[in-house]
């Protein structure tokens, strides 16, 4: 048997005031301000799910990934094209952190982690990448 799971960004957005986007804007970001990225799974737009984003991924019983199932992009809180580059890194990082646990002991510890913790380290990552 294996586990599914999902890692959510920060919280579910309301549904009133979400702003649409489209794949073709998700494949413009990854191939321009992204493109040195290499994401497990192609991101993918889905305007039904109640977030910014979401990673779906699927654990072994022991606790160990088994896969990266899919990436998925929501209506976005703003409707500006940094947000959804933000958006995009937040689920980059969450897929990073699952992939790198069992090779590296910092992200095994991040991995398990409060999401308080988790996110505080994905957001420097993001505040990072939107100085340089």
């Amino acid at each position: 048997m294996n586990v599914e799971e999902e890692a959510i960004v920060t919280n579910p957005a309301s549904a009133s005031n979400r702003h649409p986007i489209t794949q073709d804007l998700i494949d413009d970001v990854l191939s321009d301000e992204l493109k040195d990225f290499s994401f497990p799974v192609k991101p993918q737009y889905n305007p039904r799910i109640n977030d910014n984003g979401r990673t779906v991924y699927e654990l072994y019983p022991w606790g160990q990934l088994k896969q990266i199932k899919r990436i998925e992009i929501g209506k976005q809180d703003k409707p500006d094209r940094a947000f959804l580059v933000d958006t995009l890194l937040h689920e980059y990082y969450e897929a990073h952190i699952l992939t790198k646990q069992d090779d590296d002991g910092f992200f095994k510890n991040l991995s398990k982690s409060k999401d308080e913790e988790r996110h505080k380290w994905i957001n420097g990552q993001i505040t990072a990448f939107f100085d340089e």
